[in-house]
């Protein structure tokens, strides 16, 4: 029972501070390309974020073949959840640092990346249980 009593004492006051902590599966999104826009959305693309008090990772697979994987460090800084890349198979990510607004509604992560005032991603992400 202490064990139980402690664990809930130290880690309740992050969960609340913090509603990013836990295991997130792929919804949609949009992303901006050379050509324009393009959506993606479960089950043609799967995709798992799994998020701690301070590292992440993902891993991300398209009509069954793997596609990405990738991982870092994050910070919450007001309505922002900034990455930074520090590991992955994507090079061109491999030390960004990008600062994502993000919103928690119903159990969705919402996120979108904008870069020098133009849109670059918008996702949704469903907390896994």
């Amino acid at each position: 029972m202490r064990i139980l009593l402690f664990t809930f004492i130290f880690f309740s006051p992050q969960l609340l501070a913090n509603p990013l902590i836990g295991t997130w599966e792929f919804v949609k999104g949009e992303y901006a390309t050379a050509e324009g826009r393009v959506t993606a959305a479960a089950p043609n693309v799967t995709s798992t974020k799994i998020i701690n008090g301070t590292h992440f990772s993902y891993i991300t697979s398209s009509n069954n073949k793997f596609h990405y994987a990738g991982g870092g460090t994050y910070e919450l800084e007001d309505n922002y959840f900034i990455e930074m890349v520090t590991l992955g198979n994507v090079e061109s990510l491999i030390g960004r640092r990008m600062a994502f607004t993000f919103e928690v509604k119903d159990n969705l992560w919402h996120h979108k990346l904008v870069e020098n005032g133009k849109f670059v991603e918008y996702e949704v992400w469903k907390k896994v249980k």
